[in-house]
């Protein structure tokens, strides 16, 4: 059976694989501050240690790694 169809309303941020290959990451502010979004980013993070079975601070070493060296930029602003 195919999953079912939603829609998506009010997102707060929203991130794609584009055409090109490029990641696309689209922001919805609105009423958020800077700050929520701040825990949304370590929401994700410990997605993703979850969903790749380690711990969340192998995952937060390697964001403090990119934090130091960025190894990619900012090509579609939101």
């Amino acid at each position: 059976m195919p999953p079912k169809r939603f829609e998506i309303r009010n997102p707060l941020l929203i991130m794609f694989k584009g055409p090109d290959g490029e990641i696309v990451t689209h922001l919805h502010p609105d009423e958020h501050t800077y700050r929520e979004y701040g825990l949304l980013i370590c929401d994700l993070v410990r997605h993703v240690a979850r969903a790749f079975e380690v711990e969340e601070d192998d995952v937060w070493e390697y964001v403090d790694k990119e934090r130091a060296r960025p190894t990619t930029g900012i090509t579609r602003p939101s």
